[in-house]
């Protein structure tokens, strides 16, 4: 079997959305039959690891009793014989697995104690701890945490590609920029940036830069259904996770891998145009708002066009007809009215 395919994923700063997005990545990569591993790095917000918590039924201790998270990993030094444990921890999370960064997900860790003291100790625990699951996996994910640190520096020289998550607003922008500068001088692993919770409603990707792997939108379906159990049932008909697929496959053909994920979503208005212009209105809202104006227009447009065979058709009298459609015309307008009232906030 050959190596897995190493993708850091990296943010200038927190709340960008970073590990949500690699846990997206990982389950398209996963339903398209690539063994798929998430490292969650990040072992102090340890977002992904929170996920595996609520999927475990809010199981606190999260790995087995022979079994070591990447926490003990680092305070071990990478050396399984001190800590008495068979293996590193791995636990099924939907279609790809997941190594968590504590052993509950309630652990206080001191952070003197932990992270590595240089990039070469990271570099070599990092490496150290991919050689145990690099011929067992397609791809492994890792979900460094946000900033800059000897970590972050380490996870990028091991790596086959980092990609940057930001957002569009500044202070985001100038985060990403320092962390990509600084990262393309510690090595020269190529690094993409992707735009996450994008507001933009017309930009395309083809006016980005060539390093910009596109634009992934807000979607507000993925706003309300994070954290339910609706959630990945939900997700399937987003814009959000359509548009992580794309920027996978622009990364995959820039890197020449060929390695696709499925772009499909169902769309109730046959383009992705319409539904990024009501990009901070649910899929369920949409769909009442466009089709309530579809049929205002057509309610009141009814009694100006001569169509008296319709008339004739249902043997009513012509001007309750027209009434009726006036007053369904308004309903459509209403319901339109409704819907954006509802959504103001």
């Amino acid at each position: 079997m050959s190596e897995a395919k190493i993708i850091n994923i990296v943010s200038g700063k927190g709340g960008t959305g970073k590990t949500l997005l690699t846990a997206v990545l990982a389950d398209l990569l996963g339903n398209e039959n690539n063994s798929t591993l998430i490292v969650d790095l990040d072992v102090f917000v340890r977002g992904l690891t929170s996920l595996l918590y609520y999927h475990k039924k809010e199981r606190l201790e999260l790995i087995e009793s022979d079994e070591i998270s990447i926490a003990d990993f680092f305070i071990d030094k990478g050396d399984l014989d001190i800590s008495g444990k068979a293996k590193i921890a791995t636990a099924r999370y939907r279609t790809f697995d997941v190594v968590p960064s504590v052993s509950r997900v309630d652990e206080i860790l001191t952070f003197t104690d932990l992270m590595p003291d240089t990039k070469s100790e990271a570099i070599n625990l990092l490496s150290l701890l991919m050689k145990k699951f690099k011929t067992q996996y397609d791809f492994i994910l890792l979900d460094s945490r946000a900033g800059y640190d000897e970590l972050v520096a380490a996870s990028h020289f091991i790596s086959d590609v980092s990609v940057c998550v930001e957002e569009e607003d500044s202070i985001s922008k100038i985060t990403s920029n320092n962390l990509v500068n600084q990262l393309k001088e510690d090595s020269d692993s190529p690094i993409f940036r992707l735009t996450n919770k994008s507001r933009s409603t017309g930009q395309s990707t083809d006016n980005l830069a060539v390093d910009n792997l596109g634009l992934v939108p807000f979607d507000m379906d993925v706003m309300k259904t994070f954290g339910t159990q609706y959630f990945w049932t939900d997700i399937t008909r987003t814009l959000y996770r359509s548009s992580i697929a794309k920027a996978w496959n622009n990364l995959s053909n820039k890197l020449g891998w060929n390695i696709t994920v499925s772009e499909f979503r169902a769309t109730p208005f046959g383009s992705d145009k319409v539904e990024k212009k009501l990009q901070f209105f649910s899929v369920k809202d949409r769909i009442l708002l466009v089709y309530g104006l579809i049929i205002g227009f057509t309610g009141l447009l009814y009694p100006l066009i001569d169509i008296s065979w319709i008339d004739n058709i249902l043997s009513q009298p012509d001007g309750m007809v027209r009434v009726l459609a006036m007053f369904t015309g308004l309903f459509g307008f209403g319901l339109s009215a409704w819907i954006i009232l509802k959504n103001k906030k």
